[in-house]
């Protein structure tokens, strides 16, 4: 008999064969995962890259003038005439005007002119004045043309009237003429505007927006009745220009006693005690001067401008500032050791056996005063205690303070890097350059300082 075929089928197994393309799609795939993880879980943080900037300040202010004058009126009615020049210097007892109540004094001074109106000096005198007006002038101050007008007036009948002077004697000899002199030394100016008598205590910020604003020019004047004013006497060299100023340009001037300054009216620079007057409806910049009285005698308003340096640094914006917390400790604390050349503290430990050793920590020097080192609150902390080099006196932390600063974020990581102000406005600081743990250009910092804390990781 045959023997039976082996009808049993055996699978054949394919060898494993190891599929790369699999292998880099698992990769890619984790790397892809692992992103998105740390895209997720990491804080991002706006990046401001620090550069070279400057901040301007507006300095174009417009001030009213106060001074210490007196106002001086006649006794006398009748035709009156003047013989010092507005502006000038008298002395006391010096001739400033007289009365005639019959009007004989306009006879004679028509005989003195002896046809002629002005001499050359005179309409020099004139041209001079127009001058002024046309390199000081503005479309939007009005009030300049009403000041020329003014100047123009006052200056012909000065002209007119010391052409024809008379003397000393003649003056005494005429029938009803009376003479009066300057009581006192002093400028002395024919016009009031009713301003005279305003002082630092009775300024608000209405004085510097008046409309009807406007000035009584005694110069135009032919007569005068008893108990007019007749002129006033500027009786100090030392004046004073007052302008209001906002919190932030009072805060930055709050340590400055010296401004100097420059009048458009004639383009003059000139140096100004500066003081800060605060008052309930705002700051004010008090501006006084010991010289240049004379110049600006007639004007109650000057435009000028304050010839502050703008401030130049490294510019970064005010959402980047923050606060750290530092520990005080005196100078003669500090050491080298460990490893290297790195500063720190003997810094005594106790362990759980109440044993105490000493032992050199490291410590980054953020700040110096004339007596103590900031540290990080981070090495230390109030309460520690530390020994002196090479002695056995020790010391226990005391004393913290706040630095300004920001956060550095060059490696990935926020560190925090300190800052020295030089100006700042509402929305950026110029700080100093150069600064000991502090900051450089094209430096990497977070914008916005709440938003990170530091030794975070940032993307």
């Amino acid at each position: 008999m045959a023997k039976k075929k082996n009808r049993k089928i055996v699978k054949y197994r394919k060898p494993f064969h190891l599929n790369i393309g699999v292998i880099v799609f698992v990769l890619i795939f984790l790397y892809v995962m692992y992103n998105m993880f740390v895209f997720f879980t990491t804080k991002h943080i706006s990046v401001y890259e620090v550069s070279q900037g400057t901040i301007a300040q507006d300095t174009f202010f417009q001030g009213i003038v106060l001074r210490d004058e007196t106002v001086y009126h006649t006794n006398d009615s009748g035709y009156i005439n003047y013989y010092c020049k507005n502006g000038s210097k008298v002395g006391t007892g010096t001739y400033i005007f007289s009365i005639d109540e019959t009007g004989d004094y306009y006879s004679r001074m028509a005989a003195a002119n002896d046809g002629k109106l002005l001499s050359d000096e005179s309409y020099q005198e004139l041209a001079s004045v127009a001058e002024q007006y046309l390199n000081g002038y503005s479309d939007v101050n009005f009030r300049q043309v009403y000041q020329f007008k003014y100047d123009m007036e006052g200056t012909m009948v000065e002209e007119l009237n010391s052409s024809a002077q008379l003397g000393a004697d003649a003056l005494a000899s005429g029938t009803g003429l009376h003479t009066y002199t300057s009581e006192t030394d002093g400028i002395v100016v024919y016009h009031t505007d009713g301003l005279e008598g305003l002082t630092l205590d009775g300024l608000t910020r209405e004085n510097f927006d008046n409309p009807a604003y406007e000035k009584e020019n005694f110069l135009k004047r032919q007569t005068v009745s008893a108990g007019d004013a007749a002129y006033k006497i500027v009786n100090s060299e030392i004046w004073q220009v007052v302008i209001p100023i906002d919190e932030g340009l009072a805060q930055d001037l709050a340590e400055t006693e010296n401004i100097k300054v420059s009048f458009k009216k004639d383009n003059s620079t000139v140096w100004a005690a500066s003081s800060l007057l605060n008052k309930e409806d705002g700051a004010y910049l008090v501006l006084e001067f010991n010289n240049s009285a004379i110049r600006f005698v007639d004007d109650r308003y000057l435009e000028l401008e304050l010839l502050l340096t703008d401030t130049t640094g490294l510019k970064i914006p005010n959402t980047a500032i923050t606060e750290k917390d530092f520990i005080s400790i005196p100078k003669e604390y500090i050491t080298k050791g460990g490893d290297s050349d790195s500063n720190g503290i003997l810094l005594v430990k106790t362990n759980k056996e109440g044993e105490e050793s000493v032992v050199f920590t490291k410590a980054t020097l953020f700040y110096e005063t004339d007596t103590s080192y900031y540290i990080s609150a981070e090495d230390v902390k109030l309460g520690d205690v530390v020994v002196l080099p090479e002695s056995s006196e020790r010391y226990t932390l005391k004393e913290s303070g706040t630095l300004e600063g920001v956060y550095n974020i060059n490696k990935g990581y926020a560190v925090f890097r300190r800052i020295e102000k030089l100006f700042e406005n509402e929305e950026y600081t110029i700080v100093e350059s150069g600064t000991s743990n502090g900051i450089s250009m094209y430096d990497h910092i977070a914008l916005d300082s709440s938003a990170v804390s530091e030794n975070d990781l940032v993307h």
